[in-house]
């Protein structure tokens, strides 16, 4: 009896060592369950595509009052806009099952865009430009768990929105310079305007730069176009993922990832101390508010935060708030890519634009 109880004890302990090891694949996969959607892609399924003539099929366009137009409280200002737009594609924000790409009428997924993304990530922009983000058919983010095709082919419909906002932003921006910007999903679906609809196109020559942050963006991704090797440097590319100490975070091992650092905004392993951190905004769940936040409040913090170019990934060793507590696998610091370095990239994008309008 002895032995069988130590034997079942030692079998237990196996197991629980295994689920531990395991943990991020285990969760991934209980919230893939939850997740899924309930029948396969199919395009007579999908919501009705936007019409990007309406100012209602965008999040974000300069005469609307929109989350985009918001600033912090205390922080010095880079005075009015330059003659310059940006088309920012946001992240997956749609998590739904009844389909594969988002109607656009989703209470949930547009809650999230507009008050975690347009305000922690878009709004960096509007120191140096006039901001316009749609609204399009993202793909939910169960897309990137399939391994059956749907997903793809849901990512493939939304980059069809992608490209006829993009157009309709043209239109509507005239032949003044531009920024390219996105996070995750959005920076996904801007690498992919990179290579079909800017690079060697009229449009290259307006572009004052691409911030595609948040996605395992590889150089051959980009259409030929460079890396930024400083901070001032323009017609070129920006991206970094941010984990939280030596960890995988969501990219996988031995790719050549592109990461700029934002302290440094040098493509580099050298560490940018905290010391250099302008000043991060944190914010709680990305999915909802939390009991008795002030959505709305942009709160900064000085040296929140430093970073490191390590592996494809920027890395975090030195986190100075609890007010940054989501993770994705792999110590991921996702939803904060932007907001952990505030400060830094709404000055950057001040200082880029100006060095294109002079020319230098």
């Amino acid at each position: 009896m002895k032995k069988t109880l130590t034997a079942l004890l030692v079998i237990l302990a196996v197991l629980g060592a295994g689920a531990w090891l395991l943990r991020e694949q285990l969760m991934i996969a209980l919230m893939a369950t939850r997740i899924a959607p309930q029948h396969d892609f199919d395009p007579a399924l999908a919501p009705a595509p936007p019409d990007y003539r309406s100012d209602s099929a965008w999040a974000a366009l300069p005469e609307k009052d929109d989350p985009a137009d918001d600033q912090p409280g205390s922080h010095p200002d880079s005075g009015a806009p330059r003659p310059v737009g940006v088309f920012f594609v946001h992240p997956t924000s749609y998590f739904g099952r009844d389909n594969w790409n988002q109607p656009l009428a989703d209470a949930s997924a547009n809650w999230i865009t507009d008050n975690r993304v347009l305000r922690h990530q878009a709004s960096v922009f509007n120191a140096c430009c006039e901001v316009f983000a749609p609204r399009y058919r993202q793909a939910t983010f169960f897309s990137y768990l399939d391994d059956a095709g749907n997903g793809e082919r849901a990512l493939d419909l939304a980059y069809t929105d992608v490209a006829a906002a993009f157009e309709a932003f043209l239109a509507r921006n005239g032949d003044r310079p531009f920024i390219l910007a996105g996070h995750s999903q959005g920076s996904q679906h801007g690498a992919r305007l990179l290579r079909e609809r800017i690079a060697g196109s009229p449009a290259q020559s307006r572009m004052v730069a691409a911030y595609l942050v948040g996605f395992a963006l590889d150089r051959q991704d980009m259409g030929g176009l460079p890396v930024c090797a400083t901070a001032t440097a323009t017609g070129c590319v920006i991206g970094w993922n941010t984990v939280q100490g030596e960890s995988a975070g969501l990219n996988g091992a031995g790719r050549d990832l592109v990461c700029v650092n934002p302290l440094s905004w040098r493509a580099d392993g050298a560490h940018a101390p905290n010391a250099r951190n302008s000043g991060g905004i944190g914010f709680a769940s990305y999915t909802q508010p939390a009991e008795g936040e002030d959505v709305t409040a942009m709160a900064i913090e000085p040296q929140v935060a430093d970073a490191q170019c390590r592996a494809g990934n920027l890395v975090v060793r030195e986190l100075r708030s609890d007010n940054f507590p989501s993770r994705m696998p792999g110590n991921s610091m996702h939803v904060y890519d932007y907001s952990l370095y505030y400060l830094n990239v709404r000055a950057n994008a001040v200082a880029r634009v100006d060095a294109f309008l002079s020319g230098s």
